[in-house]
């Protein structure tokens, strides 16, 4: 009995040494902007925008700051994958081409090192006020299909694979006996599901900033039109197909990240992509996570890439702050580096003839 103790306890032993070894070497991250004003208005209700449709708002800057700052305890006070103070070339931004994702970069960016670690002169005195560190923010064109399909080609995907299948249009009917009331309160013409969703985008952003509902609008019908929004999003990419079209290039993209940290290739430990709601929904349902709700402002997902020996890499999928469990996974938290890469694979085997949407 003393013996089989005695072995359990060593069994036990060397298996906490094993996973004391496996250790975090690189990350490649997404996020969504944060809080931004709407792409367009509700014509009978009473909203003014001070900083412009579209932007990102003092609130949206708070936000990515604060993902900054926890990203920042992870990764550089407790893990220790960064450094103290930044180093060059140890962090690879890349952004959308749109005013609200380059600036949420840049605040999250100073969550993760804040005033008071940036570098000084050679006479000792900070080289920007309060010891600010700036960190370089790339961007991709704007007809680039990276980060966001372009919108015109994203719409042209909605109406050719999506808004035809039977659970839009099974969704669609459940409400249509409620599109011509809402006209009619509203001012904006709601003909299908779509114009539903374009409404709700007004109202989550309202909902946001505490104001009031347009005038006739009752809670549960607001309520109806915000949940049919989250729905719509996270619906259009659990398809896989969709999903590919608008998030092959970037999935692939990150794998390759992976890969070359791997191979130390590339002298980052962390690539971060600053994008959209419809950049992370498509990732998340190619890696086999697809998302029951639309990601809110500022968040966020990270493949995390371990080490354990020589030729032993392990990845972990976080979505806002907690672990996700893959298919690909089988039992356990983690999956290896190959098996994510053959999982990728496949599915570039079943559909990277149809990556180019129609024009």
């Amino acid at each position: 009995m003393k013996k089989a103790l005695l072995l359990l306890s060593l069994m036990f032993l060397v298996s906490t040494l094993g996973l004391a070894e496996e250790k975090l070497i690189f990350v490649t991250m997404i996020t969504r902007h944060g809080d931004r004003t709407p792409f367009s208005n509700i014509k009978n209700a009473n909203y003014h925008w001070k900083t412009g449709m579209e932007q990102l708002t003092p609130v949206g800057m708070n936000e990515e700051y604060e993902v900054g700052c926890k990203l920042r305890k992870r990764y550089i006070e407790n893990i220790k994958l960064l450094a103290l103070n930044y180093i060059n070339d140890s962090i690879y931004t890349v952004s959308s081409d749109t005013n609200r994702t380059i600036q949420s970069a840049e605040s999250l960016l100073t969550g993760l090192y804040p005033p008071g670690t940036g570098p000084k002169m050679e006479n000792g005195k900070p080289a920007l006020p309060d010891l600010i560190q700036t960190i370089p923010v790339r961007t991709v064109p704007a007809s680039s299909s990276l980060i966001m399909v372009p919108y015109p080609k994203y719409i042209k995907i909605l109406a050719k694979y999506i808004y035809p299948s039977k659970v839009w249009q099974d969704k669609q009917k459940e409400y249509e006996s409620k599109f011509k009331e809402w006209t009619k309160i509203l001012g904006n013409k709601i003909a299908n599901l779509a114009d539903v969703l374009s409404i709700g985008d007004v109202l989550i952003v309202a909902r946001h900033h505490n104001l009031k509902l347009p005038k006739g609008l009752s809670e549960s019908d607001a309520e109806d039109i915000v949940k049919l929004t989250s729905w719509g999003l996270s619906t259009q990419f659990k398809s896989e197909k969709v999903s590919y079209l608008c998030g092959g290039q970037l999935v692939n993209l990150m794998i390759k990240n992976l890969k070359d940290a791997a191979n130390k290739k590339a002298p980052y430990k962390m690539v971060y992509y600053s994008g959209h709601d419809i950049t992370i929904l498509p990732v998340m349902c190619l890696l086999g996570a697809p998302l029951d709700k639309s990601p809110g402002y500022a968040s966020h997902m990270q493949l995390e890439l371990y080490q354990k020996d020589k030729t032993t890499f392990t990845i972990r999928l976080r979505y806002n702050d907690k672990q996700v469990k893959l298919p690909i996974m089988g039992d356990n938290d983690y999956c290896t580096l190959e098996a994510l890469e053959k999982h990728i694979d496949a599915i570039n085997a079943k559909y990277k003839k149809e990556s180019k949407p129609v024009d």
